[in-house]
């Protein structure tokens, strides 16, 4: 089973992007839900919307219990047809490993684990109760785990020589709910026993996280007790979950990769409040227990980082409604950044050209779109970013080092001002025209293209220019574009009344229509993607 590999990968990480077949591919993708590929019939629906949305990218989970339902008996139907549906769609596929963690607990292992909780070790929490979730402290646990994650591998890198599979999530927001820590008797012998030393290191050089300052107030010891080492509280509880976690998903990543070498991640369930609303809890929490303890959250992200070097980076669930940090945060660690799910309405589509645009994310995808339909409100606007960052997705692949920038416009902060050679664009939300009242928030991606020249693509706002004192800033050509296929292929060379004479151009929201009032009828260019070339004289 841990052989060489049976083919090369076409899929890798080179700089800030995956790379596809040698060139930079940005993740334009979309997150179905957690039923939708149990069943084949699920499969072609979930995908089929997907598909129609525009995205090029579909994650979709494989779960335990269905593709193990016997111990050592392995069903890869559905696995295989994920990846025909998606290769016949042409989409690129992320699979989500649901195995012995899924939002925190343990549904999606095998009957075989369920029904045996002595053989497979659970959770124990302050009032003694066992819940359902399997302790990170048992061998025989992870390793079921991670002999049925390299099967997974291994028939991946079987039926799919044209690497239609690009990365793979390993388990799905990982962490301990309900308590700071496992009170079982596994989880009590480790931590009455010596904190490894890789722990402490990591603790050591991490000046940013909480329990650096535990660490020093504690006399910075090099070994000892984890109480000898950092003290009492939840931070130290936290931090030796993040030990158990992240060493039992070094071992089935390590095992997933001995089969198949492509790029593996793990999603984090984010420790800061959530702008979700229902009565289960998906995202959130201020102390740990309450979102998940252990899991890979930006404190303990260098202990992840130590004992799971095979995790090539740790991917933050944005639920929340300041994304800037966040996502500032997770980039900083290993230069990575990926949104394997937000949301996909109107507070989720700025949050995806900032990824993008900000902080050079691999990508984005929104979670559960597979539930919007045609006639949903929410499907044409989301839609329509799809095709605007996979214009912005087509330029970065042909130039990944050109300077990006994202810029988002809103009721507190309505206007911007960017840099395009010598001349100052004024990115606003005022309709000069006097036709379209403002709606917020409004979205762009800046990619420069030249000395002075860009490419904007995004809705809701208008650019006017300005230069430098004494001189008059203009427009030296404006070709607005449309995507076909993964190419840009001009539509307009603007100029006249769809400039208004050379002094604007307007990035209207889709289907904004004809201009009320009017004895010519007139209607704005709405394709939202735009390469500009502008001079001063």
């Amino acid at each position: 089973m841990f052989g060489r590999p049976l083919h090369q990968p076409t899929s890798s990480l080179t700089g800030q992007y995956i790379s596809v077949g040698g060139r930079p591919f940005v993740v334009v993708g979309a997150e179905v839900h957690n039923s939708s590929s149990s069943t084949d019939r699920a499969i072609s629906e979930s995908f089929d919307a997907i598909n129609r949305l525009g995205a090029n990218t579909v994650l979709a989970p494989v779960a335990w219990d269905l593709f193990e339902p016997a111990e050592g008996s392995f069903d890869t139907h559905l696995l295989d047809a994920m990846i025909d549906a998606a290769r016949s769609r042409g989409l690129k596929l992320i699979p989500l490993w649901f195995g012995s963690w899924k939002n925190a607990a343990s549904t999606y292992v095998p009957a075989w684990v369920k029904q045996n909780p002595d053989r497979f070790a659970r959770s124990v929490i302050t009032d003694g109760r066992r819940i359902e979730h399997l302790t990170p402290f048992a061998e025989e646990s992870r390793d079921a785990d991670a002999r049925a994650f390299s099967v997974m591998m291994r028939r991946i890198a079987e039926v799919d020589a044209d690497g239609t599979v690009i990365a793979v999530q390993v388990e799905n927001e990982i962490g301990l709910l309900g308590d700071t820590r496992d009170r079982g008797k596994l989880a009590e012998e480790l931590f009455q026993a010596r904190v490894p030393a890789e722990v402490i290191s990591a603790v050591a050089g991490d000046s940013e996280a909480p329990l650096h300052e535990e660490w020093i107030a504690a006399g910075r010891q090099t070994e000892g007790t984890w109480v000898e080492v950092f003290g009492t509280g939840d931070r130290v509880d936290e931090a030796f979950m993040a030990a158990g976690f992240a060493r039992y998903t070094q071992v089935i990543a390590a095992a997933g990769r001995s089969e198949l070498d492509v790029p593996m991640f793990v999603n984090a369930w984010l420790d800061r409040d959530s702008v979700l609303d229902g009565p289960v809890a998906l995202a959130g929490g201020k102390r740990p227990g309450q979102y998940p303890s252990g899991g890979p959250v930006l404190p303990v992200a260098a202990i992840w980082e130590a004992l799971a070097p095979d995790i090539d980076f740790i991917a933050p669930d944005m639920y929340v409604v300041d994304a800037t940090p966040v996502f500032a945060g997770y980039k900083a660690r290993r230069g990575l950044l990926f949104v394997p799910e937000l949301r996909g309405d109107a507070p989720g589509i700025p949050q995806m050209f900032e990824a993008i645009g900000s902080h050079g994310a691999l990508g984005v995808s929104p979670f559960g779109v597979d539930s919007y339909t045609p006639d949903d409100a929410e499907t044409a606007p989301l839609s329509d970013a799809f095709r605007l960052l996979r214009a912005a997705a087509a330029i970065i692949t042909r130039n990944p080092s050109a300077h990006i920038r994202a810029i988002t416009l809103t009721e507190e902060t309505p206007d911007a001002k960017i840099r395009v050679g010598n001349v100052d664009v004024h990115v606003h939300t005022k309709d000069d025209w006097g036709f379209v009242t403002p709606t917020y928030p409004g979205y762009a991606i800046v990619i420069e293209d030249g000395d002075a020249a860009a490419y904007l693509m995004g809705r809701g706002f208008w650019i006017t220019l300005a230069s430098d004192e004494g001189t008059t800033a203009s427009f030296l050509s404006a070709t607005s574009y449309e995507l076909e296929g993964d190419e840009l292929v001009p539509q307009l060379c603007l100029n006249g009344d769809e400039t208004a004479s050379g002094t604007l151009i307007p990035f209207p929201f889709a289907g904004t229509g004809l201009v009320p009032g009017r004895a010519i009828p007139t209607r704005i260019p709405d394709t939202g993607i735009v390469r500009i070339s502008v001079y001063a004289i």
